[in-house]
């Protein structure tokens, strides 16, 4: 008689949701800056764990390839070709003579990128149901919200508050600050290294509590709407041109979307919250303004401009595979732009790869706005798209994986919208509830089956089903 777990059973037993729980508060709890020492700026505990979640991923497709080979997934595929094109960048620099310096970034580049593709991955394919993804979600939301909490005290008191944080085995690799100042105003940070992290942070999250503030009927208003006022109300002290692109794309992404009501509010909530901002901070609203209305002559907008020139005579030496992964350090020239970074480093190739990524994830999520049934699951798919397409224009203005919470938000996203499209996805003639569908299925779908449909008696599951079980 078999001894083991039952299919109405699985979705009990611990599943990756629970590892990624603890990678997202690991992300936007512990400050950015804090490391593991001797791996540097790889050594965040979220990125640590991203490298747990990619060999959990690794160890579960060894196991059951003797099976059954793991279905067509969009964007695991397009995770797959980036994160490949970045090791050939890095074999790329390993190969050449290269400074001790340039290895030991290349090194932590490489650690960097495994453990968002670790995270990613089992994102896409270790969720047990749509159900886990929501409380994922929702999770980053309310820690979101904390850490904007965070930043709203840090601006009304002028205490950096999170340099309190002591964790035994973690030393800082950058002075825990509270806020930088910019044209005469505190710009807050947070938990993030750098007031344009905290503010990108918040704008990618923004849609996704969004989402959950609508569509979360059945929970108290105060508890859908907190988050939301949270975010908004921290994101002006951030003083970041990235997060109000962000902002604007991301509104660009939704409004179409929206009913006539929601627009409605959307609108009133922007002009209700500027006059806020304008009434209480004298002079930011104008601030805010000149960042754009000036830019031709701001030193920040001049040094990405000027990097220019340089970046291109780098990218000659090295077209196709770059110079390598991680090895143009700030010290050389501080470049502000993902994509001319991952073009310097990893060539033609590696700014290739990123695109699809990032186009693939796109297409992939607005096909699911448009074409899944339940509305629910068209809202999520289309906040989810907001979030990546806002954190893919915020790359043109900034290094943004060079900060761990930017890029963590980033590459979880892009899981997430694989997953809803894993748990929404029927095959062809499948009928809901069909016990003789589930044979050779994933554990985790198998999981998802038993929790929303009634468990099939021993004798209707298929006898190779149960052995497997």
């Amino acid at each position: 008689m078999s001894t083991g777990p039952q299919p109405g059973t699985l979705g009990r037993r611990p599943h990756a949701g629970s590892l990624l729980a603890i990678w997202v508060v690991l992300l936007i709890v512990i400050p950015s800056a804090l490391v593991v020492a001797p791996l540097g700026s790889a050594g965040s505990p979220a990125q640590l764990v991203g490298l747990v979640a990619g060999a959990w991923w690794l160890a579960y497709q060894v196991q059951r390839s003797r099976a059954r080979l793991t279905p067509s997934e969009p964007t695991r595929t397009a995770m797959a070709v980036f994160a490949a094109a970045m090791i050939v960048s890095y074999i790329a620099a390993t190969t050449r003579p290269i400074e001790a310096i340039e290895l030991s970034a290349a090194d932590r580049g490489l650690l960097v990128i495994l453990s968002l593709w670790g995270i990613t991955l089992l994102t896409t394919d270790g969720l047990v149901s749509r159900e886990n993804l929501d409380t994922l979600l929702r999770l980053l939301t309310w820690l979101t919200a904390v850490a904007a909490t965070v930043g709203i005290l840090q601006y009304v008191t002028g205490a950096t508050i999170v340099d309190r944080i002591d964790i035994p085995g973690l030393s800082a690799n950058k002075e825990i600050i509270g806020s930088l100042s910019r044209n005469g105003f505190d710009r807050v940070l947070g938990t993030s290294m750098h007031p344009i992290e905290f503010g990108m942070l918040l704008a990618t999250v923004l849609p996704i509590a969004l989402h959950y503030a609508s569509r979360d009927t059945d929970r108290a208003r105060w508890k859908r709407y907190t988050p939301v006022v949270l975010i908004c109300a921290a994101l002006p002290l951030t003083m970041s041109r990235s997060a109000v692109l962000g902002v604007v794309v991301l509104l660009l992404v939704l409004f179409p979307t929206w009913s006539k009501r929601q627009r409605l509010v959307a609108l009133t909530g922007v002009l209700v919250g500027t006059c806020v901002v304008y009434v209480a901070v004298p002079g930011m609203v104008g601030t805010m303004i000149r960042l754009f209305t000036g830019i031709s002559g701001d030193s920040s907008a001049l040094s990405r401009t000027d990097s220019y020139s340089l970046a291109l005579q780098f990218v000659s030496r090295a077209p196709i595979t770059g110079r390598g992964l991680s090895t143009f350090l700030p010290t050389y020239r501080i470049l502000d732009n993902q994509y001319l970074g991952t073009l310097v480093g990893s060539g033609i190739l590696g700014l290739g790869a990123l695109v699809a990524l990032i186009v693939t994830v796109l297409v992939q999520a607005r096909r699911m706005s448009h074409r899944l049934e339940n509305p629910v699951d068209r809202g999520l798919a289309r906040a989810l798209m907001a979030t990546v397409a806002a954190g893919a224009v915020a790359c043109a203005t900034f290094d943004a994986f060079g900060f761990p919470q930017t890029a963590g938000t980033f590459f979880f996203a892009i899981g997430c919208i694989g997953a809803l499209h894993r748990h929404t996805a029927r095959p062809a003639g499948v009928q809901p509830g069909d016990p003789h569908a589930l044979a050779g299925r994933p554990p985790a779908e198998l999981a998802e089956a038993s929790s929303t449909t009634a468990s099939p008696s021993p004798a209707a599951v298929p006898a190779h089903l149960q052995a497997r079980a």
